[in-house]
């Protein structure tokens, strides 16, 4: 598993964590490649002892506002951006830069794996020790209708949420671990922290886009609220699934 520390440059990782072991099905990935395994550590940090005690500190990122793209984000730790996103009433997509000077001119996406699982996305290249990023996503995602491509070195994410209408407050989820006094290791929070001014921004957008699709003749591009943005996915009798 990554950790915000570890997102860089895809030419300087270094951690001191192991992969999650699961088995995940479903997998789109990079072509003729196989997802890499992450390095072991090669000492495992001894735990506290008894008489220690610790406090819950969370790995957080912020997102906020693109400056000129309207309705992006861009997702940054440490004021480093490490890519940026936006979402729509069926998907989340995200854009990370490729670093295109480390690898060939010719069929370069061939070097860049990325596995879109059910609940988890890994980035990476080929031959690497580990990926860059390798996180649960926020939601569940719709594998076979999700997709990825690499244009001007920029690699663009699809993601196809399994929740229509559902206003993704991140798009990656990252491990926040707390080791009690018994060496007893908990704790799981979101990567990304947004504040309710950018979330009531978010579901803004996708309010509008709703009501758009259900009244193809209105234009709501400048309609505002009054008071707090309802919730897309719920709001009146629920959003609508397209067959």
């Amino acid at each position: 598993m990554s950790r915000l520390t570890d997102y860089s440059k895809f030419d300087h990782i270094d951690s001191d964590t192991d992969d999650d072991d699961e088995n995940d099905n479903g997998a789109i990935s990079n072509q003729n490649n196989q997802p890499l395994a992450a390095s072991s550590p090669a000492n495992a940090a001894a735990p506290p002892a008894a008489t220690t005690t610790s406090t819950p500190n969370p790995a957080r990122g912020n997102t906020k506002k693109h400056p000129t793209i309207v309705d992006r984000y861009v997702f940054s730790y440490n004021n480093q951006k490490v890519y940026e996103w936006e979402q729509s009433l069926e998907e989340v997509t995200i854009y990370v830069d490729a670093p295109v000077e480390q690898l060939p001119k010719e069929h370069t996406a061939s070097y860049i794996i990325v596995n879109i699982l059910p609940n988890k996305l890994q980035v990476g290249l080929k031959g690497a020790e580990r990926y860059f990023m390798d996180e649960q996503t926020f939601d569940k995602v719709k594998v076979k209708e999700s997709s990825w491509y690499l244009d001007e070195g920029v690699i663009t994410i699809i993601l196809s949420k399994c929740f229509r209408g559902q206003t993704w407050e991140g798009v990656l989820c990252g491990h926040s671990t707390t080791v009690d006094g018994n060496g007893a290791v908990s704790g799981q929070g979101i990567q990304e922290s947004i504040d309710p001014i950018v979330k009531q921004e978010m579901q803004r957008t996708l309010m509008l886009e709703r009501f758009q699709e259900e009244n193809p003749g209105f234009d709501f591009r400048d309609a505002t609220f009054n008071g707090e943005v309802p919730d897309p996915r719920t709001f009146m009798e629920g959003v609508g699934y397209r067959h």
